[in-house]
């Protein structure tokens, strides 16, 4: 069976109504993988009402190895359409063992504007970065949080103090 076929065939099993049946299609593709259909299940965590199938989700999400999810993660942090579900996902930015780091603009951008729970998910993904940061990236990032300190909710003043020192203090690239 060709890749689109076996992808639609998951995919209708997926949005089974059967929620065991849900949650068996998502262990299934914790042991077989397939990276294409990221964007299918965060659409299934914004919209699914079994809180079990949205757990599985997110833990699946926990245990990517594919970096190329990164981007389906991030492109899904910035849209509107799922806000209702960006602490979860920005949960996985530093829960997963994906690489976030180039991502560190979004990351900061969403500090800035979220509610207190969402800040925190992004303030422990950008202090848990391992790697190296474009010192570019770094900048940009010092300067929002910076620029953005008048405007800052109360409760976040300490975080923000704090995640500026973090990123003054992570090595970087040229």
């Amino acid at each position: 069976m060709g890749e689109s076929k076996q992808n639609k065939l998951i995919i209708n099993r997926l949005l089974s109504d059967n929620t065991d049946e849900v949650i068996f299609t998502i262990n299934k593709l914790r042991n077989t993988g397939n990276k294409n259909l990221i964007p299918n299940l965060i659409d299934i965590l914004a919209t699914h009402k079994s809180n079990k199938v949205k757990e599985s989700i997110i833990k699946l999400f926990y245990d990517l190895k594919y970096q190329s999810a990164a981007e389906a993660i991030i492109n899904a942090i910035k849209s509107n359409k799922y806000a209702h579900i960006r602490e979860e996902l920005l949960s996985v930015c530093w829960q997963s063992s994906l690489d976030f780091s180039i991502y560190i603009h979004v990351l900061t951008e969403k500090f800035i504007e979220g509610n207190f729970k969402e800040s925190f998910e992004a303030f422990t993904a950008i202090e848990n970065i391992e790697k190296k940061l474009d010192a570019e990236l770094a900048n940009r990032s010092i300067t929002a949080l910076k620029d953005g300190i008048s405007n800052i909710e109360e409760s976040k003043k300490e975080l923000l103090i704090e995640l500026v020192h973090i990123l003054e203090n992570k090595e970087v690239r040229d």
